[in-house]
């Protein structure tokens, strides 16, 4: 029992000193639209995702995050110098003594700047149940008999992204508030906070003669502006569109590698294994991380129409 109050101690004060930490993944160029509110309308017609990721395999209470997004571009065809996105993001996650559940509805706004460049800007808005996990609950000991309720806080993010079917470039902020964990007299912590977290995202494509090989490049950071940002570099690479290999360096914590594959036209699974390099892997708290999307964006389409939008830049030109 003294260990697991220590812990929940120790939990309190770093979410009251170093706010809590936003979810992160390890293929984020497949998963951008969780990200970042800006990338909803980018691909053509519909778009559907869900994943999972597990972090710190070993550990009873170790990081899991479930999500799921939908996305739809209005406008691609009757507009020759605008268009219009919209989508809607539920997430999962648990990390520690804390569990948090978000729901988001967006809207993005698509210019044409040029007959290969795009920009977005986007907005999501929804609410956030911040909670501590009912597993701590011990009707036996004084200091954890009471369920602590939910906190139930609004949160916006606003993101930009710049695109082609060769670039991207994207920032989102979450918790642009500082929301506390107070509702009424419901309160997690003393004085606890949501900082502001930035995802700063760029990429690139590079496309061997014939498409046979696509390659990407890109890199992630995510920072709260007060403590030392998270860098993630990502390279993938894709053979004749249906299968990609990829690697994954992640600042002084994990090395990861991933695989993702198309099926049919329309469907593409993606997996990552992150070994962890930090002292925690002397527990073997490795992660894995599992995403699925589907939507006719992965067809080729409409391919090389010079006038066209450019698709979604995570899997196809």
């Amino acid at each position: 029992m003294e260990k697991q109050l220590a812990t929940f101690i120790i939990l309190f004060i770093s979410l009251s000193n170093f706010a809590q930490q936003n979810t992160q993944y390890t293929q984020f160029m497949l998963n951008e639209y969780g990200l970042n509110p800006a990338v909803a309308g980018s691909s053509k017609g519909w778009m559907f995702m869900i994943g999972r990721r597990v972090q710190w395999q070993g550990f009873e209470t170790a990081p899991e995050t479930n999500f799921a997004s939908i996305t739809k571009a209005f406008g691609k065809k009757g507009y020759k110098r605008y268009w219009h996105g919209v989508g809607a993001y539920f997430e999962q996650d648990k990390s520690g003594l804390f569990t948090s559940k978000a729901a988001y509805a967006s809207y993005a706004i698509h210019f044409k700047l040029s007959p290969k460049y795009y920009l977005s800007f986007g907005i999501a808005a929804g609410v956030k149940s911040v909670a501590i996990s009912n597993g701590l609950f011990d009707a036996n000991d004084a200091a954890l008999m009471n369920r602590t309720p939910n906190v139930v806080i609004p949160d916006f993010i606003p993101g930009v992204y710049l695109y082609s079917k060769k670039l991207v470039a994207g920032v989102a902020v979450r918790n642009v508030f500082k929301n506390t964990l107070t509702q009424g007299n419901k309160e997690i912590g003393t004085g606890s906070k949501l900082y502001p977290n930035a995802y700063i995202t760029l990429g690139r494509k590079f496309v061997s003669a014939g498409y046979d090989f696509i390659i990407v490049p890109a890199v992630q950071v995510q920072t709260t502006f007060i403590g030392i940002p998270v860098t993630s570099f990502n390279c993938m690479v894709y053979y004749r569109k249906r299968v990609g290999l990829g690697v994954s360096y992640r600042m002084h914590d994990a090395v990861s590698a991933m695989l993702q594959v198309r099926i049919f036209s329309n469907l593409v699974v993606g997996f990552a294994y992150d070994y962890t390099i930090s002292k925690f892997r002397s527990a073997h708290a490795n992660s894995t991380e599992f995403m699925m999307g589907f939507s006719p964006v992965m067809s080729t389409e409409n391919y090389d129409r010079p006038a066209g939008a450019a698709n979604c830049p995570t899997f196809e030109l």
